[in-house]
């Protein structure tokens, strides 16, 4: 869950920047980015689950939830190229709201994987006595979203309402659940990838639980949730030498780029063949983050579409 806010804040970078997209995502991310948003939280949104929604999410918790690992670490992409394949086919959602989820979700599994790398080095080194490494690697990407967030906005990320925008992940604010026909095309993907997927009630109460987390972040009490006034002491979790997150993320979100241009060829041709499905390995391959890292320097060229 820590890790949300810097997802959401790269999409809407991926957004600021869409002349470097293909057209057809452009224009999606353009017209629907709170889909494009609920597509890069969709593996985190688990962790607003629980018995009081949102609280878990708050304070942190001993283990990722469930489906968060599932998303996560058995099939990533298997579950990203179904989606592309029922978005192609006109299935379940607009082709608009699809495309914007589909770049949404491959955002957070680029990044995911830029990233990891740097998270599991240090949570090595700057893991404190006593604490769980799951905590350890919250508190290091909590860290993370807050310094990526002021470095992109400037000035107080939370305990603003400018907060709250940012963590919106449907057209209309409040603590509804999300659209039904989005529902359906996750809940496909995720049973031919995953072989079980969440209930739309499950989903409910994790789109609830960040409703009221964004309540709360966005209130005095998100003083709470504030990056510490010494902030040399953190900052080193950021950026320091040998060590920049800002520059991962670019290389998660150069990756992003590749892999829409060539699954934006595989739609527009309505081509999901084994040869396509392979091509578009190449650029991402399935697995979770740790087997897959992306390094700056290992950006690959995009495929001819």
């Amino acid at each position: 869950m820590p890790a949300l806010l810097l997802h959401l804040t790269a999409v809407d970078r991926l957004a600021a920047h869409a002349s470097t997209l293909p057209p057809e995502f452009a224009r999606a991310i353009g017209e629907d980015l709170e889909y494009a948003r609920f597509g890069a939280a969709l593996p985190d949104l688990p962790w607003f689950g629980g018995l009081v929604v949102g609280f878990q999410a708050w304070h942190g918790r001993s283990e990722a939830p469930h489906f968060s690992r599932l998303l996560r670490e058995k099939a990533p992409v298997a579950f990203g190229l179904k989606a592309a394949e029922l978005v192609a086919n006109g299935a379940l959602v607009g082709t608009e709201a699809g495309l914007a989820f589909l770049a949404g979700y491959l955002t957070q599994v680029c990044v995911s994987r830029a990233l990891e790398p740097i998270a599991a080095r240090l949570t090595v080194s700057h893991r404190q006595q006593g604490e769980s490494e799951t905590a350890c690697r919250q508190r290091i990407e909590w860290t993370w979203s807050l310094f990526y967030l002021e470095e992109l906005h400037g000035g107080a990320t939370v305990a603003t309402t400018a907060i709250r925008a940012r963590l919106q992940i449907r057209k209309a604010s409040g603590p509804r659940g999300i659209g039904r026909g989005m529902y359906e095309l996750m809940r496909v993907s995720s049973n031919e990838a995953l072989a079980e997927a969440p209930t739309k009630a499950q989903v409910d109460g994790w789109v609830r639980g960040l409703y009221l987390f964004s309540l709360a972040l966005s209130s005095p009490l998100g003083r709470l949730k504030a990056l510490p006034a010494a902030r040399l002491s953190v900052r080193e979790l950021y950026r320091a030498p040998g060590l920049d997150v800002w520059s991962a993320v670019e290389a998660g979100l150069a990756r992003t780029r590749i892999a829409l241009t060539v699954l934006g060829g595989m739609i527009r041709r309505g081509s999901f063949t084994a040869r396509s499905r392979a091509r578009f390995l190449e650029v991402l391959p399935e697995g979770s983050p740790a087997a897959n890292p992306i390094f700056p320097e290992l950006q690959a060229q995009p495929a001819a579409s």
